[in-house]
């Protein structure tokens, strides 16, 4: 490795260690210029690099990085970004989640489950990075603050949405699986993404 910068400022290749891209990458986040930031962007080579499965930079040798340039994040600059993004990735989410309802219905359930449970990872990731966002900015500290109560209650009531279609994928019982889709999920999605301006404002 060659050339090694992180948000425009050269650091040492030699300095950090790792035999594949992952490695150096969780090595680099360790380092003091890093300190509190995220990645954002990935340049390999000169060209952007995305991971289209999980741990892909793994096979990325070394031997095989002349280039390596990163563009990082503060984690309250991501947490006001996701807040800004997340009504248009709920709105994605939605649309996936109409298209599982319709495919329990017709009865595909096999087809549906595989859907469902990509649907879920990424409904993970939107929890997990809500859960962040949450504190990295201080939306919340007293237990007056209306805007608090009113999300934690809402996460409750999500939660409690999220145990009973677990229950009821064990049971097996794909048609009213497909009504708490569509009328329980659906509405609560639709509820975080009338939520989310309002912390985006208090986030400012």
């Amino acid at each position: 490795m060659e050339t090694l910068t992180v948000d425009g400022q050269n650091l040492v290749a030699s300095d950090i260690v790792g035999s594949n891209l992952e490695e150096i990458l969780i090595n680099l986040m360790e380092h003091p210029s890093t300190s509190g930031r995220i990645i954002k962007k990935i340049y390999l080579n000169g060209e952007q690099y995305f991971e289209e499965v999980p741990h892909a930079a793994l096979e990325v040798g070394r031997t095989e990085i002349d280039t390596l340039n990163l563009d990082t994040l503060t984690m309250e600059d991501m947490g006001l970004n996701f807040l800004k993004t997340g009504p248009a990735y709920l709105d994605t989410l939605l649309e996936a989640l109409s298209r599982i309802v319709e495919t329990f219905r017709v009865g595909d359930e096999q087809e549906a489950n595989e859907y469902f449970l990509n649907f879920l990872e990424a409904l993970h990731l939107l929890m997990t990075l809500l859960e962040q966002t949450r504190y990295v900015l201080g939306l919340w500290q007293g237990a007056d603050d209306e805007r608090a109560s009113s999300l934690n209650q809402y996460l409750d009531s999500l939660v409690g949405i999220l145990n009973d279609i677990i229950n009821l994928q064990e049971q097996k019982d794909w048609i009213y699986l497909a009504d708490v889709l569509e009328y329980e999920l659906q509405d609560s999605l639709r509820r975080l993404a009338a939520i989310l301006p309002t912390l985006c404002q208090r986030g400012h």
